[in-house]
């Protein structure tokens, strides 16, 4: 097994590029506004060293099991819906529930860019460099790792700035709506091009989950509002 720093060099800027402007940068950035900038930056990490040691070592084996990468895709977008949910959640101010707070946000960090990244162009294209240099799996791993954390450590860096401008109140529903429409467009793909669902029918499913979603946003605003008035 040869370490190839060309090869390393190749993948990482490669998968950098094409990382650039993407859906998880945009996700980043939302989270590292409403989560400590570490939590956030270690859920990254997790998730990419998970999603790039899938991709070497299991290559176009797990891409031909499409039932696989599918149902992973409908899973994502209907959590990526319950995310926008929870993200409305108003935050406690309280710094000494520690431990168990800091596992569940690197968690759902994890699990959230876990999700939007799984069967993306970036993995894809480890998928490919894994075949196209069967000789040096570590050079693409790691190559395709630090390409995919140097790009969204700068949707991180964003996230903090924005967050000394711009109210918690509002990134938490602008979040809230990202996320949503993010499970929204994510499904309407899948059930369209993976599982080749009619145009009709497709439409009102997604029709569907949008209008639960869009009722629970406005419930879950209405209640907040209400609670917040009664104090």
């Amino acid at each position: 097994m040869d370490f190839n720093f060309r090869i390393l060099l190749t993948t990482l800027l490669m998968v950098l590029i094409m990382e650039m402007g993407d859906k998880t940068q945009l996700l980043v950035m939302c989270l590292a506004s409403k989560h400590r900038p570490v939590h956030v930056f270690i859920g990254i990490c997790l998730a990419a060293v998970l999603l790039n040691i899938l991709a070497v070592l299991l290559g176009s084996a797990i891409g031909g099991i499409k039932i696989i990468e599918d149902s992973v895709k409908i899973g994502a977008s209907l959590l990526f819906i319950f995310f926008g949910l929870l993200s409305l959640k108003e935050e406690e101010e309280n710094d000494g529930d520690c431990s168990e707070s800091k596992k569940c946000v690197v968690f759902t960090v994890a699990l959230a860019f876990f999700l939007a990244e799984f069967g993306d162009k970036t993995q894809l294209s480890a998928f490919s460099f894994a075949a196209l240099y069967p000789g040096s799996p570590l050079s693409v791993f790691t190559g395709a790792t630090l390409g995919l954390i140097t790009a969204d450590c700068l949707g991180l860096i964003a996230g903090t700035i924005v967050i000394k401008y711009v109210p918690k109140r509002m990134i938490s529903i602008f979040s809230a709506i990202l996320f949503i429409v993010f499970g929204l467009i994510n499904g309407w793909n899948t059930l369209t091009d993976h599982f080749h669902i009619p145009y009709n029918t497709s439409l009102t499913i997604v029709g569907l989950t949008a209008l639960v979603s869009t009722l629970l946003f406005f419930l879950i605003l209405y209640l907040q509002k209400r609670r917040e008035h009664q104090k």
